[in-house]
Order: C-alpha cells, then sequence, then structure tokens
C-alpha cells in the first residue's frame, strides 16, 4: 500500500484498510475507516427492509474485510477478493482521493482507457464554482 494511505488509514485508527468487491465491476475498492464510515451514512438512508439496501449492504457491508499492514505496510488480500477482481501475481492500485481501487494490470489498462475519454467529455464537471460563464472568464 503508498505510505500516504497507510498514514491517513493509521491517523483514522486502523493499521490497515478495508477492501471489498465492487459493485460496478471485476475489481476491488477500498478505503479507510473514514469512508467506510461513509458507506454506512448512506446505507442508513435507504430503508432499512428494501430488496435494495439489504442487496448494497450485502456486498459493501457483509463481504467487505479489514486488512491490516504487515510491518512493510503490505496486504494480503484473501482469495475471494482476489477472485473478483481476476487478480494473480500484481495488481494495480489507484488512489481515488478517500477510497482507492485495486484491479488487475490489464484490466486497469482497459479501462482507463475509456476513462480518458470520459474524464475528457465530463472535464466541465470540475469548472471552479467561482467561475463565470461557460469558458470561465464573462457570462
Amino acid at each position: 500500500m503508498p505510505a500516504k494511505f497507510r498514514t491517513v488509514a493509521n491517523a483514522q485508527g486502523l493499521n490497515g484498510i478495508v477492501c471489498f468487491p465492487s459493485i460496478q465491476g471485476d475489481f476491488l475498492e477500498g478505503c479507510g475507516p473514514a469512508f467506510s464510515d461513509t458507506i454506512d451514512e448512506m446505507l442508513n438512508k435507504l430503508d432499512p427492509f428494501s430488496r435494495e439496501r439489504d442487496a448494497l449492504a450485502a456486498i459493501l457491508l457483509g463481504d467487505s474485510v479489514e486488512l491490516m499492514f504487515d510491518a512493510d505496510g503490505r496486504i494480503v488480500l484473501p482469495e475471494e477478493l482476489r477472485h473478483h477482481a481476476k487478480i494473480k501475481d500484481e495488481a494495480t492500485f489507484v488512489g481515488l482521493g478517500e477510497k482507492f481501487q485495486i484491479w488487475e494490470p490489464k484490466a486497469f489498462e482497459a479501462f482507463r482507457s475509456d476513462a480518458v475519454e470520459r474524464a475528457r467529455a465530463n472535464g466541465g464537471l470540475l469548472r471552479s464554482p467561482f467561475a463565470i460563464g461557460p469558458n470561465g472568464g464573462g457570462q
């Protein structure tokens, strides 16, 4: 695990990470305790008896695993998580702010090609709230 993320997780009171199968594809999602709490908050806003909440909770909570860092800052992915992400010998770590993803390297490269196009198409979403007009200057 990157040192920066280990430092954040440790500061949040966990010498490790929370990891679970992604609900969006064949990769893993991971986070520290703070984002794990955010997931709990999001789930708690749903009807506690809805099938949708149960399905989301089964994956996001039920299949989540706390993985502790070893002395060198490494983690060991359990077989069921490696199987979900089709990871064999190598993995690609992708930091996404409060969360991260772990991919089989070739699968990430395929995803990244599509992500570049999506990012270009959606770049306007990042426009500063202080910008005036569509191009940031004048209306």
